[in-house]
């Protein structure tokens, strides 16, 4: 999960942007990673298992 702070990605990018009126943080996106930082290659077509997910207390 990554988040972006929008005001910081329009002042960094050398390309103008508009400046957006919410001062917020959006979702940037959604991949998988691994805690030690070494992020799964090469991954098989397994399809994943929706009952394996757990509601968060």
């Amino acid at each position: 999960f990554t988040q972006q702070y929008q005001p910081a990605v329009c002042n960094s990018n050398p390309t103008p942007c508009k400046d957006p009126t919410d001062k917020l943080f959006t979702v940037h996106g959604l991949w998988p990673s691994n805690s030690n930082g070494n992020d799964p290659k090469y991954c098989n077509a397994q399809q994943y298992q929706t009952m394996n997910l757990q509601r968060i207390p």
